[in-house]
């Protein structure tokens, strides 16, 4: 902290300027008090970049971002003016050293602390997704030590997840030593990459040094690709944690809930709320909060902060940097990055700065270098569970209003100067986790970054003719208006469609006219799969351990099962019979009677309804922390497991019953049909469901089979290259049709009716396709035209005739036939 000096502002908006806290490439920022005497941060752009028309474009995006996330363990955005003659930006002061600053002069914390650390940052990662975005560059700078918990700021250059970029596209952005393998290879970077950087601050936090490490900033991002982590000093449980975390491949990740959950099975409130930081840090913040008070009596006088360590040396480039963490820590508001860094992207109407949820996650080239391309990208869904309340009693339920049933949501308004407090973005629906697809398992290329250091590959994609539908989509027989809808397919039941909308709703719409809901019950988690029909109820999860029983007639409440303090759920699965359902969820251990840590953060359970009993499936573990997609029959749960195997167990004793090896990576989605299962990847497989053995298989010509459906004999599989669909007999093998398409979402499943199959196009702007299925022509196009990021639609297909297509806060109803 220094003194304000003679080029520094006194007021910034309504707000007096008493010191300054940082300053970088981009601005500087200030300790200032509110008239209400509050205690703020002021980020304000540098004088000789207010000219500078992109440069105002940049900051405003950047003013939406921050303001967009919420959350305990962030700084929330209190007030802006980007507009101001010296734009500016007001969050909460945090009196606190950064992550860096505290290891560098205290060093390593214990493992007690990182443990509330990670699931403080993972709970900030949920708030960042549930905004829609990415935060891009967390590191021990970017991350505060508080009194009550860890807080991450700097969202300098985060980005939209659906590729609302806030930097020049083209260049490599971060910190190399914290830096996940897709963006050091320049491939499209999703939610999953927040979570790598995790793994590695954690590390950092636990051992004083980053996971990876080399003298040349080449030599730093090949063994943040290719390189095992350096986890020496760490730990248990925090080596498995981490690790789970810092996967290479993206798909393979721990989710932050589950992150959150294995760190703080309790609940990260209960472990802050009693001094989580060691002695010497507690009061390296009281010193901080003590000398920020002094400043309201003596203002503009330089306040000295315990030293955070040595001199910095210079990184590779002969810039300074701080012991460990790789870069110059020049404060903990600070923005660290050169000018010439940043690019904007000018809005072709009023130069005014497009949302995150306008913009398109294929418009943008994400690669770092020359020759790199980002190609097929894959949707995982993240179940974070939230919970509204207590239920209430069908009811009739709210049908927000728009212009048409094509119409567009509003969005969200600027911020204005002086605003009288913190205004966040309304709920948005939790991001699914968007990875890369190699579509080909062919050519590779070299990608240069100083002595043409080989980092990543070169998907080459054979050119498919554009395709046009045969004839236009059908009308709409209604549209429903509605919250925002989770990402799970319509479940229907008796000429009704059941569908999921935040902040916890299920909603009953009648296939005639859905219009309005017969019904809506509150409460329910925001697991984002669709209900499950079993036991004479349509089942949901609840808060905690709880499994609700919905009546599908009236929508009232028939049942709440509690399984108690030792077990979270957060992701249903599916039925196994009228009686069982499986859930995932965590598992507790409890070695006192204090609250211990979770056995596992990916445990499936087998509920038996019935007779109020949850037992465990016993998932191996290196399937820990994958994504569990099972296909469950009849007393079999059948899933791609984590060793390149598709694996059956008995859902009675949790035995394995086979194991079928497959030597490549597989696809999450399978499929059963006529006790036979279908696996995708590299390949298409038929297996005996009762004996694992092949009964045939299909090669694609080009590469990848992606997603698949089935229905009546036929099995559908979308392949990569060219884009299109197959249809094969579910019996021999043999390939009926292929039906090309413009590119496609090959992360949804291939929804299969009586007269139709539908697929998603890859920009959700652009809808989805529909497809004769006897003939495999491409029959029509539908689309409302909306861009919503990484919200997806959704597609079920009632034997009835109509197709259930979901978007964003919509649902349609429409004829197939």
């Amino acid at each position: 902290m220094e003194p304000l000096g003679s080029d520094d502002p006194e007021e910034l908006g309504p707000y007096r300027l008493v010191a300054r806290l940082g300053a970088g490439g981009m601005g500087r920022v200030y300790l200032a008090r509110s008239p209400e005497g509050r205690t703020l941060a002021v980020k304000a752009v540098r004088p000789e970049l207010m000219g500078d028309r992109n440069f105002r474009i940049r900051f405003r995006r950047e003013v939406v971002a921050a303001g967009a996330v919420g959350g305990r363990f962030t700084a929330p955005v209190v007030d802006a003016d980007p507009e101001a003659a010296i734009p500016w930006l007001a969050t909460d002061y945090i009196a606190g050293p950064t992550l860096a600053e505290a290891v560098a002069a205290y060093g390593p914390l214990p493992v007690e602390s990182v443990l509330v650390l990670g699931a403080g940052i993972a709970e900030a990662l949920i708030s960042v997704q549930a905004a829609g975005l990415v935060h891009r560059d967390l590191k021990p700078s970017n991350v505060l030590l508080s009194a009550n918990g860890p807080r991450v700021i700097d969202f300098g250059i985060v980005r939209a997840s659906d590729g609302y970029d806030l930097t020049r596209s083209g260049a490599l952005f971060g910190s190399f030593e914290y830096m996940c393998p897709e963006q050091a290879t320049g491939e499209p970077l999703g939610p999953e990459g927040d979570v790598f950087s995790l793994g590695s601050v954690l590390t950092f936090a636990a051992t004083g040094h980053a996971p990876f490490s080399g003298s040349a900033a080449a030599t730093l991002l090949y063994q943040v690709v290719h390189s095992a982590p350096d986890l020496t000093g760490v730990p248990e449980p925090l080596d498995k944690i981490i690790n789970l975390c810092l996967t290479k491949d993206p798909r393979l990740r721990i989710t932050p809930d589950k992150l959150a959950a294995a760190c703080a099975p309790g609940g990260v409130e209960q472990l802050t709320a009693d001094r989580w930081l060691p002695a010497s840090v507690a009061s390296s913040i009281r010193f901080r909060a003590a000398a920020v008070r002094s400043l309201g009596a003596t203002p503009n006088r330089p306040v000295a902060f315990p030293s955070a360590g040595p001199a910095p040396e210079a990184d590779v480039f002969g810039r300074d940097r701080a012991p460990h963490t790789g870069e110059r820590d020049r404060g903990p508001y600070a923005h660290s990055r050169d000018p010439a860094a940043y690019d904007f992207e000018q809005d072709p109407t009023a130069g005014a700065a497009k949302t995150p949820s306008t913009y398109d996650s294929a418009s943008r080239d994400h690669s770092a270098y020359p020759g790199q391309v980002g190609q097929v990208g894959q949707v995982e869904q993240i179940g974070y569970s939230g919970y509204s309340g207590r239920r209430a009693e069908g009811s009739a339920g709210t049908q927000q209003p728009g212009s048409g049933p094509f119409s567009r949501p509003e969005d969200p308004a600027p911020y204005r100067a002086g605003s009288p407090g913190h205004r966040r973005a309304g709920t948005r629906p939790g991001p699914s986790r968007r990875t890369v697809l190699a579509v080909s398992a062919g050519s590779t290329a070299t990608a240069a970054i100083g002595a043409a250091l080989v980092l990543g590959r070169r998907k080459n994609q054979t050119a498919v003719r554009s395709t046009e539908p045969l004839g236009p989509a059908p009308k709409p027989l209604w549209t429903y208006r509605s919250g925002p809808l989770l990402q799970a397919p319509a479940v229907f039941n008796d000429g009704t469609a059941l569908v999921k909308t935040r902040p916890g709703d299920m909603v009953c719409l009648d296939l005639k006219d859905g219009t309005q809901p017969k019904w809506v019950f509150e409460g329910i988690s925001q697991s984002p799969t669709p209900a499950i029909l079993a036991f004479d109820a349509a089942i949901a999860l609840g808060e905690g351990s709880t499994v609700i029983g919905v009546d599908p007639a009236d929508g009232t409440e028939r049942f709440t099962i509690d399984f108690g303090p030792d077990f979270r759920f957060n992701t249903l699965l599916g039925g196994d019979n009228d009686r069982t359902i499986s859930v995932i969820g965590v598992r507790l251990q409890r070695e006192s009677a204090e609250q211990g840590v979770a056995t596992s953060t990916d445990t499936v359970f087998s509920v038996d309804l019935a007779a109020r009993r949850t037992e465990v499936i016993p998932i191996s573990p290196e399937d820990v922390g994958i994504r569990i997609a099972p296909v469950i029959h009849t007393g079999v749960f059948v899933y791609a497991d984590g060793l390149r195997n598709v694996t059956a167990r008995d859902t009675a004793n949790s035995g394995v019953l086979w194991r079928h090896p497959v030597g490549y990576d597989l696809r999450p989605g399978l499929a059963v049909l006529d006790r036979t299962v279908f696996a995708i990847g590299q390949e298409l497989e038929a297996l005996g469901l009762a004996d694992g053995k092949l009964r045939w298989r299909v090669k694609p010509e080009r590469g990848q089979f992606a997603s698949l459906g089935v229905y009546g004999n036929t099995v559908y599989v979308t392949g990569t290259n060219p884009a299109g669909v197959y249809a094969f007999n579910a019996a021999t093998g043999s390939r009926r049709w292929f039906c090309p398409t413009p590119r496609l979402n090959v992360d949804q499943p291939v929804t299969a009716g009586p007269e139709g199959v539908y697929v998603p196009a890859y920009k959700n702007k652009n809808g989805f396709y529909a497809i004769d299925s006897s003939k495999g022509t491409l029959l029509w196009n539908f689309t409302d035209g909306l861009e919503t990021g990484l919200n997806d639609w959704q597609l079920a297909c009632d034997r009835s005739g109509v197709l259930v297509a979901q978007h964003y806060d919509r649902a349609y109803g429409l004829p197939t036939a």
